[in-house]
């Protein structure tokens, strides 16, 4: 069960910083390469993107 949770947790981690590097015009909702990436890409992507 609590493998499930984890799971989830980091879906919906993985799903936020998609949605904010959507907002940010970082990429577009269309691009499958975003939806690839792992959460560690997608948190260092968000970084370097809230470092400019």
């Amino acid at each position: 069960m609590e493998t499930n949770q984890l799971r989830k947790a980091l879906e919906q981690r993985r799903h936020y910083y998609i949605s904010k590097l959507i907002e940010a015009g970082a990429y577009s909702a269309a691009d499958r390469h975003l939806y690839q990436c792992t959460l560690t890409d997608l948190e260092k992507e968000y970084k370097q993107l809230s470092n400019y």
